[in-house]
């Protein structure tokens, strides 16, 4: 059965006038006059006939009327339950990001989205990558800021920004002490990093591990705090991105030690679903960030 014709048939049995119908559907008459005719031929039964000038319905017609009415209500529902849909998304945006940049560049990024959309709502979570990729699949969030890694074609990637992790520790501590050190003298020490699921995690240990290196005490915690506080206990050394820790650097709290491998670097992309157009919000926002895209910590 024709979908379109059914559509024809409801409008018409609705005012029993192919004028009215086809004023309804935007078409002309005669159009309208032999969809009907195909429609009843569809169907192989007779639906409507004509009696002094007027159009009426045989029982048959009456009974498929009377379902078209329920079908055709509840595409009404449909249209309006999209409609409501459509309106939310248009007034808000689900923001999710990795702590790091959630703490450092996404407030100036809202900031600068809000001045110029102040009645759409942003909402900013913060997460580990793994955690982020899976909420932007459940359509928890519009789009993701995460670290880059090997995405399925479900997801659409858009570069965002790179940063580089710096190893730091307290200035009293032994390898703070040498110009330079190399990522072999990590082997022994204690190194607290982020939690399972992280990119930096992820990006740490892979470098690690190309070196054959291998910490005596291995922490995680999602926690920046934490890992600060660990640190300032002397118990250990950590890879943080250098914008994360700008003051702690300045005030003398930490200190970088450098590597003559040279830094870790961390490459952060936007994400979004693939099979989905961006509403507007998305499409500005996206915008806004290419166009700072230059000004992030690099």
């Amino acid at each position: 059965m024709n979908l379109k014709h059914l559509e024809i048939f409801h409008h018409f049995c609705l005012s029993r006038s192919m004028k009215e119908a086809a004023k309804r559907l935007n078409v002309t008459q005669p159009a309208v006059s032999q969809q009907l005719k195909t429609f009843e031929e569809e169907c192989g039964v007779k639906l409507f006939y004509r009696e002094a000038n007027q159009y009426k319905l045989t029982e048959m017609g009456e009974t498929a009327f009377l379902l078209t009415k329920r079908i055709f209500a509840r595409v009404g529902q449909i249209e309006t339950l999209l409609s409501k849909e459509r309106k939310g998304t248009q007034e808000r945006l689900r923001i999710g990001s990795t702590k790091g940049y959630a703490r450092t560049v996404m407030p100036d990024l809202v900031a600068e989205f809000q001045h110029q959309f102040p009645k759409v709502q942003v909402r900013l979570s913060e997460g580990n990558s793994a955690d982020l990729i899976q909420r932007l699949r459940n359509r928890k969030e519009d789009l993701v800021v995460v670290k880059r890694t090997t995405y399925d074609s479900t997801l659409k990637a858009i570069p965002f920004a790179r940063a580089d992790f710096i190893l730091v520790a307290r200035p009293d501590h032994p390898l703070a002490q040498s110009e330079t050190v190399s990522i072999n003298d990590l082997s022994g020490e204690s190194l607290i990093i982020r939690e399972h699921g992280s990119g930096s995690r992820d990006a740490i240990l892979r470098k690690l591990n190309q070196f054959d290196v291998k910490p005596s005490v291995l922490v995680e915690s999602e926690s920046l705090s934490f890992i600060l506080a660990y640190i300032e206990l002397r118990m250990g050394v950590s890879f943080i991105l250098s914008h994360e820790i700008e003051q702690e650097l300045a005030a003398g709290i930490l200190k970088q030690i450098n590597l003559r491998e040279g830094n870790i670097s961390f490459h952060a992309d936007i994400l979004t679903r693939r099979d989905e157009p961006l509403s507007v919000p998305m499409r500005y926002f996206i915008k806004i960030a290419k166009s700072r895209r230059e000004g992030l910590p690099a």
